[in-house]
């Protein structure tokens, strides 16, 4: 028994392939519009806002503590949709502040 030549696949698969010549393409960007590295709100890099992950981060603590603390209303956020959260770093001070006093 003779094995076929070419297998249909393989063929397929060689016409998929880019062409030597030609260039491979950039892939393209998700986050185009968006301001740089370091500008975002998330991030905290502006000294405004945090997200609740770079919150926890910033009062080293878990991301839990602190939807519970924003749950319970110790810590005011600043609902930016439905599920998007940012707490502002004033309000982190604050609380850093009244720890300090009750210690």
């Amino acid at each position: 028994m003779s094995a076929p030549s070419s297998l249909p696949l393989a063929t397929a698969s060689l016409k998929l392939r880019r062409r030597p010549d030609r260039p491979r393409k950039a892939p393209a960007r998700h986050d185009a519009g968006r301001p740089e590295a370091g500008g975002s709100p998330s991030s905290g890099k502006d000294g405004r806002a945090l997200a609740q992950q770079s919150t926890a981060e910033y009062l080293a603590v878990s991301y839990r503590t602190v939807r519970g603390w924003v749950e319970s209303g110790k810590l005011a956020p600043v609902r930016l949709g439905e599920r998007l959260i940012r707490i502002e770093r004033a309000d982190l001070d604050r609380l850093i502040e009244t720890r300090k006093e009750l210690a």
